[in-house]
């Protein structure tokens, strides 16, 4: 599988799975260059690879490749509404992601655990902030993408 096809697969997953969960109704799915204007509460997404360059092994006409990448996620729920709500999200993506074999080239790890925090920026979240300042509770789970050449 290539990085585009295993880009699209993950993202069906998580689509998919969220829109099962208990949040699908109340914390909309935001996503790297997108969603201009997010919900008061919102699960922001982003796919990245984590290597400068894809690892080969094999000979030729047997060779296969390997291509790693994490998945971070973020609730972001408005300040001052305590950090359950978000931790609680956090953990649901977890666990909708974490150990899944993803048609079969796609190999996701065990998630790394929820890490609140304060809004601070980064390259990696939706700006300007609309409405205001919001609580944030981060999760990330690494995967590795396996195709042939």
């Amino acid at each position: 599988m290539n990085w585009p096809d295993a880009e699209v697969a993950i993202r069906e997953l998580i689509e998919t799975e969220w829109a099962l969960s208990q949040f699908a109704a109340t914390m909309p799915l935001a996503w790297e260059n997108e969603n201009d204007t997010p919900e008061s509460q919102f699960m922001y997404v982003s796919i990245e690879g984590t290597y400068v360059d894809k690892t080969i092994y094999g000979g030729p006409g047997k060779r296969s490749s390997i291509e790693a990448g994490l998945i971070f996620y973020h609730a972001f729920i408005p300040i001052l509404t305590g950090k359950s709500l978000a931790l609680t999200a956090v953990n649901e993506m977890s666990n909708i992601l974490q150990l899944r074999v993803v048609q079969s080239a796609i190999r996701i790890e065990g998630a790394n655990p929820p890490s609140p925090t304060e809004m601070t920026p980064d390259r990696d979240f939706p700006r300007p902030q609309p409405n205001g300042m919001y609580f944030r509770c981060s999760g990330s789970v690494p995967f590795l993408v396996i195709g042939t050449v």
